[in-house]
C-alpha cells in the first residue's frame, strides 16, 4: 500500500512538472467577447420600427418624435414637470441575471439639454432601474455614449430602454430651494434631441 501511495505522489509531481514546463496546459478560460447588438432598428434605418414614442401631456408634457433619415428626433415644446412627459422608449429587451452588458449610442441637441437615461423593468415596479438613472448633459454636436452595467436582478424579458427628454435639475428640488428656479430657467424652451446607433451587447463566450 505505501509503495503504491508513493507512485500516486510521484504521478502527481510529475504532472505539476510538465505542466510548469510548458509540456502540458492547464484548462484555458473562456475568452470572452461582446455579442452583436441586441437591439432591432438601433440605428433607425427602419423608421420607427421597435421604438415607443411617449408624449404625456398628463403632466405637461407636448411635442413629437419622429425617425426619418436614420435617426430619431424628439422636439420638445413644453418640459411638463417630469422627466418622461417627452420620452422614447424601446421594450422587451431581455436582461439575464448575472450578465454584464454595454449600452452606446450617438446623441447631440439643438441647445444644450440634460437628458435622462436609464434601462429597467418594461413592467411595473419600473424602480429600481438595472442601470443607474444617466443624468447626460448633451450638447450640439454628436458625441458618443457608452455605460456598462450588471444585471443584479432577476432574468426578465421585458427590459425597458428609456431616453428621457424632457428633464431638468430643477424637478427634484423642494419648493423654496435657492436654485430651483434657475435650473428650471436653464432647461424651459422649444429644443430637439437627436438619438442614432444605439446598441446594447452583451459579455459572452467566444464562440469556438
Amino acid at each position: 500500500m505505501k509503495k503504491l501511495q508513493k507512485m500516486m505522489v510521484a504521478a502527481i509531481g510529475a504532472a505539476a512538472v510538465l505542466i510548469a514546463s510548458g509540456c502540458a496546459s492547464a484548462p484555458k478560460a473562456a475568452e470572452m467577447v461582446w455579442s452583436d447588438n441586441i437591439l432591432v432598428n438601433g440605428d433607425f434605418e427602419a423608421g420607427q420600427g421597435n421604438w415607443t414614442p411617449w408624449i404625456d401631456s398628463g403632466w405637461g408634457g407636448a411635442g413629437e418624435v419622429t425617425w426619418d433619415n436614420g435617426i430619431a428626433t424628439l422636439r420638445i415644446d413644453e418640459m411638463g414637470e417630469q422627466p418622461w412627459a417627452v420620452a422614447m422608449h424601446y421594450k422587451k429587451v431581455t436582461f439575464e441575471k448575472g450578465a454584464r452588458y454595454v449600452a452606446r449610442f450617438k446623441m447631440k441637441s439643438d441647445m444644450e439639454r440634460v437628458v435622462r437615461f436609464s434601462i429597467g423593468n418594461g413592467l411595473a415596479p419600473a424602480d429600481p432601474p438595472y442601470l443607474e438613472y444617466q443624468d447626460i448633459v448633451v450638447g450640439t454636436d454628436w458625441q458618443t455614449y457608452e455605460f456598462e452595467f450588471v444585471m443584479k436582478f432577476r432574468t426578465n424579458k421585458f427590459g425597458r430602454l428609456d431616453f428621457n427628454c424632457a428633464y431638468n435639475p430643477g424637478m427634484f428640488l423642494p419648493e423654496g430651494h435657492v436654485w430651483k428656479d434657475e435650473a428650471k430657467l436653464k432647461a424651459t424652451g422649444a429644443a430637439t434631441v437627436y438619438i442614432d446607433d444605439v446598441e446594447v451587447r452583451k459579455l459572452a463566450a467566444a464562440a469556438e
